[in-house]
């Protein structure tokens, strides 16, 4: 099972926004979809908290899901609302609960919208690696785990090693400082 959100296919400002080493959109499409493709076999879950894409249409949606592995579980990002209700084949959740490892997970796109008194740790994507202070990957204060991609390497994360983090008890600035 692995992790993942904000991969925004097709969106050229986003590596400037974000500081994303790639040369062109076409460059950070296609690494991205290798980083996935390499991780996950087609059996796989993956839960994608959000933002697969810029582009608003369902025919954009389904060209990148229809190139990457796995059971995708998809949680809406606020790029996603108008495509992913448009398409039947396509299950959306505004969060979603499950459990792994021994530990409880709330994911939601940004994570201002989970309930205070959640009983999980919050999965979560939105604020990319903007500000890597208040969202971190792994902030053991606030029970958050930033799953942004450009905290993850580009590429989905285990939710094994996702558990062996949450285990260090420590923030991690991004996926670089695992053991």
């Amino acid at each position: 099972m692995y992790v993942l959100s904000d991969t925004h296919f097709g969106h050229a400002n986003i590596i400037d926004y974000c500081e994303r080493p790639f040369e062109s959109v076409e460059e950070m499409n296609e690494a991205l979809i290798e980083n996935w493709n390499a991780s996950v076999e087609a059996d796989d879950e993956v839960v994608f908290v959000g933002d697969l894409t810029i582009d608003g249409s369902a025919e954009a949606f389904l060209r990148w899901i229809t190139r990457l592995n796995g059971d995708i579980v998809f949680v809406v990002g606020d790029h996603d609302h108008e495509v992913l209700t448009t398409l039947d084949d396509v299950v959306v959740y505004e969060h979603y609960r499950f459990e792994y490892g021994g530990k409880r997970f709330y994911c939601v796109h940004d994570p201002d919208d989970a309930p205070t008194n959640v009983d999980s740790w919050v999965l979560h994507g939105h604020h990319h690696n903007n500000w890597p202070d208040d969202y971190p990957f792994v902030n053991p204060d606030e029970r958050r785990v930033n799953v942004s991609v450009e905290l993850l390497d580009y590429g989905p994360l285990s939710l094994e090693r996702l558990v062996a983090a949450l285990e260090q008890s420590r923030q991690l600035a991004d996926v670089s400082e695992l053991d």
